[in-house]
């Protein structure tokens, strides 16, 4: 520790202490009208008390009329003493008289790190000390804090001259804000009073990369991850109850040969853009439409994924087929860099996908959940073989808990006949769905 005196700073015009009492009944544009009623049940009960307190203080003949009248009169503010005024403000409000006569036009000057400082003291800038460790440490905690710069000119007593639209530190004002940002939390207790919490957090990018630095040669067989060999690792056993098809096309076919009374179809049909070129694997809306889709489900639920250009269309086709439209869910797309996936459209920016949810009115057991109705996933690529990207493996988790009926059961549904995918990926099964793959030709 450096023997040296520690340096004082600038003093600015002390402000006269308010009282809490002049701020009785405020409140803050972000209060709820349920923070406010409880604000008006807390000063009823006080209003009780301190008319309680009046009447155990009387000391006359007529005690008992007295605290009658009393009792049956409400107390307003004048006839609180500032103690109780400022007791009110205390059991009601939800802010400091700190936060509210704060002035930012008396710090232009100050430091950042001051007004971090001033956060939590009482709000006097008049005057402080720093520590000693802030005024005098090494050139090296600052390159490592702050990155090495050019050793700026120096001025009186040896420090360095500090230029106009430079901060002490060697660093711009709201980095310094950015690395002591204060949160603060409102929470209420039992009662109904109001507390604020402040917290420190790190103000961090969440899409910038993480660093892990690798040991040098040899590694030490402590420091990675095992893994299997791979003679080791067994081919994937096929599930109870699913079905897997291969056929050439999709649209061409009789469905009822996979089955005539299933409670869900999932299709992710390989749809032409407006305006797109032919190409193997996709089809038309127009052939999508040829679909038989209305044989093989007498009372349940379609879930298509379209994009945003065919959706009108879509509910016209399927509307023929005997559904209506009953509810949609949608998938934001992300990026690997953790961005949302923009593409080129006529009014917006396509970043989602839509899944529409149809029905087919008839006997059917729903169990109603709490999802959410959009998901955030990112987008995964696609193998050489796949015409459409892959979804999101949510989706399934989605149609059983809606439909427990249609899962696989050993009992009631053995053979898995009631969930069925159109245009499924290839090789991929599932227990308890009926799986169609259409086999592209080059």
């Amino acid at each position: 520790m450096s023997d040296r005196p520690r340096r004082k700073r600038r003093q600015v015009s002390q402000r006269p202490k308010v009282s809490n009492a002049h701020y009785v009944g405020y409140v803050e544009d972000e209060e709820s009208v349920e923070a406010i009623m409880k604000k008006f049940e807390e000063l009823e009960r006080i209003q009780k008390e301190f008319s309680t307190l009046q009447v155990n203080n009387e000391s006359t003949v007529d005690q008992d009329v007295q605290m009658t009248e009393i009792a049956e009169e409400p107390v307003d503010n004048a006839q609180l003493t500032e103690e109780q005024l400022e007791e009110v403000f205390k059991r009601t409000s939800a802010f400091t008289v700190k936060t509210v006569t704060i002035d930012t036009g008396d710090f232009e000057d100050l430091d950042a790190l001051e007004l971090w400082q001033i956060e939590y003291k009482d709000g006097s800038t008049t005057e402080f000390y720093e520590a000693d460790e802030y005024h005098y440490v090494d050139d090296s905690f600052w390159d490592e804090e702050f990155g090495s710069n050019e050793r700026p000119r120096k001025g009186r007593h040896g420090r360095p001259a500090r230029q106009p639209t430079q901060r002490r530190g060697g660093v711009d004002r709201e980095s310094i804000i950015a690395k002591y940002k204060v949160m603060q939390i409102q929470v209420q207790d039992r009662n109904g009073n109001y507390f604020t919490i402040k917290k420190r957090v790190s103000n961090m990018d969440p899409s910038l990369p993480t660093y892990v630095k690798i040991p040098a040669r040899p590694i030490s067989l402590s420091w990675a991850h095992s893994i299997k060999p791979l003679n080791t690792i067994q081919s994937p056993s096929i599930p109870s109850g699913s079905n897997y098809h291969e056929v050439d096309n999709i649209t061409s076919i009789d469905l009822t040969q996979y089955g005539t009374n299933f409670s869900a179809v999932y299709i992710d049909p390989p749809l032409l853009l407006p305006g797109e070129e032919p190409s193997p694997g996709k089809i038309t809306i127009e052939e999508f439409a040829n679909l038989n889709v209305s044989s093989i489900v007498q009372s349940g639920f379609l879930f298509i994924w379209v994009e945003k250009e065919w959706i009108q269309k879509l509910v016209s086709i399927t509307a023929k087929w005997g559904f209506k439209y009953v509810e949609n869910f949608c998938w934001i797309k992300k990026n690997i860099n953790n961005q949302i996936n923009k593409s080129q459209y006529a009014y917006f920016n396509k970043s989602k996908l839509s899944l529409l949810i149809f029905r087919k009115e008839g006997d059917i057991e729903l169990r109603h959940q709490r999802n959410p109705d959009c998901l955030f996933d990112f987008i995964r690529p696609k193998l050489p073989d796949e015409i459409t990207e892959k979804k999101p493996p949510f989706m399934y988790k989605v149609i059983e808990t809606l439909l427990p009926n249609a899962v696989y059961n050993v009992e009631k549904n053995p053979n898995g006949d009631k969930l069925l995918e159109l245009w499924s990926k290839k090789n991929s099964r599932r227990q308890g769905w009926t799986s169609l793959v259409e086999i592209v030709k080059k």
